[in-house]
């Protein structure tokens, strides 16, 4: 049976008090809409309608690959899923409606949910249990426990209802009761239609309706930096748990802070205070010590890097690199067993294997209008407090004396030096 996923993105997301529309906000540096969307793919899922607000270019290019629809007006979920109703005339199948703004939603859920369809079912809706007060919807069910309505917060009947199971708010129906849609009517206390009206509508006409129970965290609402703070803790204790799990040693895991695409070979060992952010590869037996920073680079087999070093930039670190304190690495290629142990900058380069930077040194790569390229060469040695000035190139076996400037390519087997000439006069008495 072929599935849609109608995905909700057009709330203004006003309590957020951001610029970024809300659904593009990151978690663990993934947009909490593409948490939605991987979801629904990782399900089999390959039709998607998204509805956005109007005006909103940033989440009109995100969703670029994918069907959108306009909700110019916020007028709630019913209004929603019924203009995107309006692209499936001709779709026959189910229709699962998500949120941009619950990122915890699971593909096992998701499946669940459309397993539940059978020649009878029509519509399945899903909710989880909570004692606590809270400002969910409640789902009314009749004597035999089958769903008959679902109240929402807003209405003053909510205040007589005692039902211990909220509503989940992810949804799912049959394409044959798309014209059941028109019959949700505006609500006279927020002038919103809401789609859960749609419970009392099937059961009134004797539709089967199924019920789902699912984890609350699925279904965490994402309203303002608050809640967008614990969305982050739990996710970044998933992505701890399933590093440990996968054999990463984190010596204390609660500072550590991974990013949903981090990827880890074996036998690695992070220390406290360490940031990972986008697209990180790091290999087997690599040592990250404290407050160290990573960023778009790879990580090859047998290094160490830190503590209080920054990689960024489409950098790749050789085998056994040794980067140690205050030393910063940008948009370069480090060949195996190079060591830049302390106080350096390192841009746009490329460095040799075996090669040793001393402390202080500075590929000066920018003259104001250009990044310019450093190559050096294997098996040198630049000494500390070194200033080297791109564009220039330094061949293999080269030996760069400690303080001084180079602006010129220096060829293989060369001693180097750049330094002005000391002078020492005797002080008058």
């Amino acid at each position: 049976m072929e599935i849609c996923s109608i995905i909700l993105s057009a709330g203004k997301g006003s309590r957020m008090f951001s610029d970024t529309p809300k659904p593009l906000h990151l978690i663990s540096g993934k947009p909490m809409l593409k948490w939605v969307i991987d979801a629904n793919k990782s399900a089999n899922i390959k039709k998607f309608i998204i509805v956005i607000p109007e005006k909103c270019k940033a989440l009109k290019e995100f969703c670029h690959d994918f069907e959108t629809v306009l909700q110019k007006v916020p007028k709630g979920t019913g209004d929603a899923v019924k203009k995107a109703s309006f692209r499936l005339k001709n779709f026959t199948g189910i229709i699962l409606v998500c949120f941009a703004d619950t990122p915890f939603l699971t593909p096992e859920t998701i499946e669940k949910i459309v397993k539940s369809f059978n020649n009878d079912t029509k519509l399945v809706i899903t909710g989880f249990k909570k004692h606590e007060k809270n400002n969910y919807g409640k789902i009314i069910f009749s004597i035999n426990n089958k769903p008959i309505k679902i109240i929402e917060q807003k209405d003053a009947e909510i205040k007589n209802i005692n039902s211990e199971f909220c509503n989940g708010g992810i949804m799912a129906f049959h394409s044959s009761i798309l014209k059941q849609l028109d019959k949700i009517q505006e609500n006279l206390v927020s002038n919103e239609f809401y789609l859960t009206d749609i419970v009392k509508i099937l059961n009134h006409e004797k539709k089967k309706i199924s019920f789902i129970e699912i984890k609350e965290e699925e279904i965490l609402g994402i309203n303002n930096q608050v809640d967008l703070s614990v969305a982050e803790k739990i996710s970044q204790n998933y992505l701890r748990r399933n590093a440990m799990f996968k054999g990463v040693k984190l010596i204390d895991p609660e500072t550590v802070f991974i990013n949903h695409d981090t990827e880890f070979g074996r036998n690695v060992v992070i220390h406290p205070n360490v940031v990972i952010g986008q697209n990180v590869i790091i290999e087997s037996s690599v040592e990250i010590k404290s407050f160290s920073h990573l960023e778009e680079c790879k990580i090859k087999s047998g290094s160490s890097i830190g503590p209080f070093a920054r990689i960024r930039g489409d950098t790749v670190l050789g085998n056994n690199t040794k980067v140690g304190n205050f030393v910063e690495i940008k948009q370069s290629k480090i060949s195996e067993n190079v060591k830049i142990n302390h106080l350096a900058y390192v841009g746009d380069s490329e460095i040799g294997s075996s090669t040793n930077i001393g402390a202080g040194t500075i590929t000066c790569n920018y003259d104001g209008k250009n990044k310019n390229k450093t190559k050096i060469g294997k098996n040198s040695f630049v000494g500390s407090n070194s200033t080297i000035i791109a564009p220039i190139k330094i061949g293999d076996n080269v030996v760069m004396g400690a303080g001084s400037t180079f602006n010129k390519d220096i060829p293989t087997n060369t001693l180097a030096i750049g330094r002005a000439h000391q002078i020492n006069k005797k002080k008058k008495s």
